[in-house]
């Protein structure tokens, strides 16, 4: 089973992610503010594990910029909804949108992926795709949508992943020298088994019971259609 931490135990670690973040010198001041602000408004829901949070889109969190060899200089930038509630045989997110986007030197859009539980329909059914999936392109909330990626296909299956756990990839893949001075610190470490424990349990038990016993297809698995989805 997925462990949910009390919405006063999430402020917090997400309060050790800010000042990490910050001290390492990969995360611009002014976005260390609204993510202060997150963990203080999260705090207020005390010891209940049905919580939630979001950073939109005019205060994302923005990461310094790095050398690019192709356009000077790129920055990647988060914006997110993450909503949890106990939940038996699915993963306990009742929302989960999280876009990473990168920017150029000069402002311009270079690259946007959104991690997402899938949509439902009036109907209550869910569209097409895996639950949780990784997808390209689209475009901002209440942006122009002359500028969207208009192909939105497609979904790639990937455990679901709040921010601790977006935040993990993009020092790996922006900041490899920081993310070897934290990945094996324990509070770092304490970090990432809580947003583990919170994301991966029944996602990972479900991958694993294609693997044994009688044969199925993991896509199939976990498409979004084939989840016990009663909420």
């Amino acid at each position: 089973m997925n462990k949910i931490p009390t919405a006063k135990e999430m402020s917090s670690h997400l309060a050790h992610l800010s000042n990490l973040l910050c001290k390492k010198e990969m995360l611009q001041s002014e976005s260390k503010a609204y993510l202060d602000s997150v963990t203080a408004n999260l705090r207020k829901f005390g010891r209940s594990k049905s919580w939630g949070y979001t950073i939109d889109v005019d205060s994302s969190l923005k990461f310094v910029p790095i050398k690019d060899k192709k356009l000077g200089h790129i920055a990647p930038r988060v914006y997110i909804q993450v909503a949890v509630s106990p939940h038996d045989g699915i993963p306990p997110f009742t929302q989960l949108n999280s876009t990473i986007e990168v920017i150029d030197s000069t402002g311009d859009l270079q690259s946007r992926w959104h991690i997402d539980l899938a949509n439902r329909k009036k109907d209550g059914t869910y569209q097409a795709g895996p639950l949780f999936h990784l997808q390209g392109g689209g475009h901002k909330p209440q942006g122009k949508r002359d500028q969207e990626v208009k192909v939105s296909i497609p979904r790639w299956d990937i455990p679901p992943m709040e921010l601790i756990l977006t935040c993990e990839r993009i020092i790996a893949n922006f900041y490899p020298d920081r993310w070897a001075e934290i990945k094996y610190q324990e509070r770092w470490l304490e970090l990432i088994y809580v947003a583990q424990q919170l994301c991966y349990p029944v996602y990972m038990e479900r991958i694993q019971n294609c693997l044994v016993g009688q044969r199925q297809s993991v896509l199939n698995a976990v498409w979004a259609t084939e989840w016990n989805t009663a909420n």
